[in-house]
């Protein structure tokens, strides 16, 4: 058990002390997509990363992000309603892969936790009241201007039993500490 011990801390230390490639934050912008686009008017996305490169062109770390979905009028059969505004603070393990020059793939997979409650009245939105929690993923496509700025384009999708919180976004990333 103590050479497992030392052994993993060994290579914490090597993973840690080789490429890393740093601390990223972002901000994106979109539109939304599946069950939220019937309530839901934009989505903003603030977000941060930390990155160590595995290889040369792979890089995993963890990720954290905040998304505020404002809310939209919507019209049923005799009245007007304005939909509630879903936020959700989002924690996943992410991954890049440089596939061309400057050209990176990559995707965030993890968890979606409902940031505001939401009552009775929020069902006639299809959103669920009981749990608004679920599993959240996010492809993406990235394109690095330089080693500090990237302009990113992704699907990010919060699974909340049948419910689909999900939009395409635009966004740009900038490196702080590399």
């Amino acid at each position: 058990m103590k050479m497992f011990k030392c052994t993993l801390i060994a290579m914490l230390i090597t993973v840690a002390s080789c490429g890393q490639q740093g601390l990223e934050v972002g901000a994106a912008f979109g539109l939304p997509t599946g069950d939220a686009r019937f309530a839901v008017a934009a989505n903003f996305v603030v977000e941060g990363a930390y990155w160590v490169n595995l290889a040369d062109k792979v890089a995993l770390g963890p990720k954290v992000g905040y998304s505020s979905m404002s809310g939209d009028e919507v019209v049923f059969s005799d009245f007007l309603e304005d939909a509630p505004n879903q936020n959700y603070l989002t924690v996943a393990a992410a991954g890049l892969i440089e596939f061309a020059d400057r050209f990176w793939a990559g995707a965030d997979i993890g968890y979606g936790f409902g940031a505001n409650g939401f009552d009775q009245n929020d069902q006639i939105f299809g959103i669920p009241i009981e749990n608004v929690n679920g599993f959240y993923y996010s492809p993406r496509l990235r394109y690095r201007f330089s080693d500090r700025l990237n302009i990113e384009a992704a699907y990010r999708s919060i699974l909340i039993d049948d419910y689909d919180a999900s939009s395409v976004t635009v966004g740009v990333n900038i490196q702080l500490v590399k």
